[in-house]
């Protein structure tokens, strides 16, 4: 779906250093794990510059299309991830493996 949006870019110019599914995969790791651009360079064997450089390119290439109105009798498959948030309130929260009060949101 990238790769039909325009994720390899115009053509010409200078080549990218990682390989389209490199790429996809190097900002759903950024948006997953919440990490910076210093930190994610490293494992792809990059620049933090070429991180920015790739999430800004793909990052409205990635968005979902938008969601057609229903239809009736016309069942919906939703995929729904859940994020641990640390919380000092203990009656809304459980222990986590990290023994720290944390809510699924």
């Amino acid at each position: 779906a990238v790769r039909e949006r325009g994720g390899n870019g115009p053509g010409g110019g200078r080549p990218w250093c990682l390989p389209l599914a490199e790429r996809v995969l190097l900002v759903a790791v950024y948006y997953r794990t919440n990490l910076t651009m210093r930190q994610l360079a490293p494992p792809f064997g990059c620049s933090p510059a070429t991180v920015c450089r790739v999430i800004k390119r793909l990052r409205p290439l990635l968005a979902l299309e938008p969601v057609p109105r229903p239809v009736a009798g016309v069942e919906r498959l939703w995929i729904v991830d859940g994020t641990l948030v640390p919380v000092r309130d203990r009656t809304v929260g459980a222990s986590s493996r990290n023994y720290r009060f944390s809510a699924n949101v």
